[in-house]
């Protein structure tokens, strides 16, 4: 039987365990099979501890205790602190039950020491009591005596203007009561984990947990089994569906019995993974068409999020549109426009000015999912109202390319479920491709402009500014060929000119 390393849990491992108890286990015993943090999920992790770091001026003057100083320093130098009468510790660090807590704030207020839960989030949510109620046991139990909890995360309602206000760029939520309601329940939680870590590796097959609340690291190591295009990528069908199925010994869309009840498009999925039928309705094809009207704008957005805002007239985490492409089709003639922003300054109104003067001769401007390009549109109007009159003769004119693969209008089993560009392209058009770009999707886009401002090398900073514009333009690029195909489809005896 496997031995664990250590029984001494921390808060994160705490919480880890609650949503499954192999998680933990893999956690403690076989680190290795964990997957490495992506770069997106990396840019989430600095973006929650920079929210932390600028959450703690809210209690200016306090002392910060280094994590490099090493876990015993720092719990003998805050019980020192708080004997010397340190009024405010951030990452106060305590132990108690053999359990780690780091608390973001920990502050002294009138009625007592008060702990601050610091989340970059912009709400309060039920999972963060398991956070709040694990460092109240710990600390509690160490013997200092808590008067508050409460729980600190960003305003989304605020936009700033000028220097930040931190009063109004954060909320701070008092969640004492709710925190004090899950203490009882806390000894046997932990003592079941120790339970779990004594013994082998659990027997606890994949599950709703393995992405709720959080998607599990271990996934690759025990989702191994799953093959591609399963049960698990029948678009739109409930979790619950889905587990119902594998529970009872079905991976495969195969072996789907006869009597499981679907939609028509999950029906016509299935089907065309199975027999790799081409789907293709004309009729609605055609209709969609006659929406689109030459000369015809394919545009396509990037954009970025912040959790504390850069600009004047930003929120935290509003996506700001920082490039377009705009290839425009005219009588068979395409010309190709674009914009991109310098990441050390807000491109709303360098890129508003320049692409309403680009897109006056479409009468038609295709987007894909416009309910996003609309939006960003929109927000821009909001915050820029001196264009929101034009704006508005922008999104008049918006079609969405997606609606006839959304809808699957046309479907074939290479879009394994999804209507994503990412999908139909190489189902349509194969001879275009995102495989050999340096930059392939949007989450890379908004990594790559994020990292443009922190380069001091010229060569370098070029590099990836060609690189966010050859991805752009091939979205929209992209746009063009599929619309043409489309055409292809209805027209088959006509000859179009493919670029």
């Amino acid at each position: 039987m496997t031995k664990s390393r250590s029984f001494f849990l921390s808060k994160s491992q705490f919480t880890r365990g609650l949503q499954c108890h192999k998680s933990l286990w893999l956690f403690k015993n076989k680190p290795e099979l964990r997957a490495e943090p992506n770069a997106a999920l990396q840019a989430r992790f600095d973006a929650g501890t920079e929210v932390g770091i600028l959450a703690q001026q809210l209690f200016p003057d306090g002392v910060t205790l280094e994590y490099s100083s090493g876990i015993s320093r720092n719990i003998s130098s805050t019980s020192e602190l708080i004997t010397q009468g340190t009024g405010t510790i951030y990452e106060a660090t305590f132990s108690h039950d053999n359990v780690l807590a780091m608390v973001d704030i920990l502050h002294k207020g009138p009625d007592g020491w008060e702990l601050y839960e610091v989340k970059s989030s912009t709400e309060s949510k039920d999972i963060f009591i398991n956070d709040t109620a694990i460092q109240y046991y710990i600390v509690a139990g160490s013997g200092l005596t808590i008067s508050r909890v409460f729980l600190v995360h960003l305003n989304n309602g605020y936009m700033r203007l000028g220097d930040l206000d931190l009063q109004k760029l954060f909320t701070i939520d008092d969640v004492t009561d709710l925190t004090l309601s899950r203490q009882a329940g806390i000894p046997q939680l932990l003592a079941d984990m120790r339970k779990t870590l004594k013994e082998g590796e659990p027997a606890i097959d994949i599950g709703p947990y393995c992405t709720e609340p959080y998607e599990c690291d271990f996934m690759p190591y025990c989702w191994h089994h799953i093959p591609e295009c399963s049960i698990f990528d029948i678009a739109n069908l409930r979790n619950n569906r889905k587990f119902a199925l594998y529970n009872s010994g079905i991976l495969h869309m195969r072996d789907i019995p006869p009597d499981f009840s679907m939609s028509e498009k999950m029906q016509l999925q299935v089907e065309a993974e199975l027999t790799g039928r081409e789907f293709v309705n004309i009729r609605n094809i055609k209709e969609f068409l006659k929406t689109v009207t030459e000369p015809v704008g394919f545009l396509d957005f990037e954009t970025f999020m912040e959790p504390i805002p850069s600009f004047d007239f930003q929120r935290p985490y509003q996506q700001i549109t920082f490039q377009y492409s705009l290839h425009i089709l005219d009588n068979c003639k395409l010309s190709h426009h674009e914009f991109l922003g310098r990441p050390d300054e807000d491109p709303r109104r360098a890129l508003i000015e320049k692409l309403l003067a680009e897109q006056r001769s479409c009468r038609t401007i295709l987007v894909y999912n416009k309910s996003f390009e609309i939006s960003r549109l929109q927000e821009i109007a909001r915050d820029f109202p001196e264009f929101a009159s034009e704006i508005e003769s922008i999104t008049a004119r918006i079609g969405d390319l997606m609606v006839p693969f959304r809808n699957r209008d046309y479907y074939v089993k290479e879009m394994c479920g999804s209507h994503s560009i990412k999908y139909v392209l190489p189902a349509l058009v194969p001879e275009l491709s995102y495989d050999n770009l340096n930059i392939a999707d949007g989450k890379a886009a908004m990594l790559a402009y994020a990292k443009l401002a922190a380069i001091s090398a010229a060569a370098e900073k070029e590099k990836i500014r060609q690189d966010l514009l050859a991805y752009c333009r091939l979205d929209t690029l992209a746009m063009v060929r599929i619309w043409q195909k489309l055409l292809a489809l209805t027209q088959p005896r006509q000859q179009l000119s493919l670029f």
